[in-house]
């Protein structure tokens, strides 16, 4: 059974000592210049140097005990079971390719889906798609297949995406969006298995190339179909 992905990205691990690091130098440097001031000022300036001090030190105590709170648990998205019934998608989904063709998502039954709803307005949509990119490359050997899907039409997309260079395959929808696909925000990201339930939802940013993450998906491709693990996430 593929597990679901719990680690925190060594990337957002990074960025979090990197902000501590940076604001422990300010503190520092503050606190010298304050101690400075309390020795050789005069009792007013000892007294406004010394209470600063104090109020700084009870800054950096508040702030570092929040960093490692969030280190600890901020980026860990908590998976629980989707409810029951478990939705099932039946390929119905009425879209066109970039070229404007129409789409028959039936062509994706039977293989691991990742279909990721998405708008080049939506900044957290942009910032998520090189890692999607990543987690495109590494399952590729596994036909796990790719789409993202946008309300949007080719009058706005085409040229976002000849600006940016998008290498995923994307898709302009066309009607209703399936009730099983529909969230509260986007960008919205749903892994599917080889019989059409989702398996995984998430809906937010993600750094999907997390190696939690890869070795989930890669879990699904590889397993049969009814040994699917589920799960929610919901940021």
């Amino acid at each position: 059974m593929a597990a679901a992905p719990e680690s925190r990205s060594p990337r957002a691990r990074t960025d979090v000592k990197r902000l501590v690091h940076r604001f422990f130098v300010v503190v520092t440097v503050t606190g010298v210049v304050l101690v400075a001031l309390a020795i050789l000022g005069n009792t007013f300036v000892r007294g406004m140097a010394v209470g600063i001090l104090g109020f700084t030190a009870l800054v950096a105590g508040g702030f570092a005990f929040t960093v490692r709170r969030r280190a600890k648990a901020g980026g860990r998205p908590h998976l629980a079971p989707p409810p029951v019934p478990t939705a099932r998608w039946d390929y119905a989904m009425a879209a066109r390719d970039m070229e404007g063709a129409l789409v028959s998502f039936s062509e994706f039954a039977g293989e691991v889906l990742v279909l990721n709803f998405w708008a080049t307005w939506c900044v957290p949509c942009i910032a998520e798609m090189p890692s999607l990119v990543r987690l495109r490359e590494a399952t590729s050997d596994l036909g796990v297949r790719f789409a993202c899907v946008t309300r949007e039409g080719m009058d706005k997309v085409r040229p976002f995406v000849e600006k940016h260079e998008l290498s995923l395959p994307l898709y302009l929808l066309e009607g209703e969006l399936p009730d099983c696909f529909k969230s509260r925000a986007i960008p919205a990201t749903f892994v599917l298995d080889r019989t059409g339930r989702i398996a995984l939802r998430h809906v937010g940013a993600a750094a999907w190339d997390d190696d939690s993450v890869m070795t989930f998906v890669r879990g699904l491709a590889a397993a049969p179909s009814h040994r699917t693990h589920l799960a929610a996430v919901d940021s």
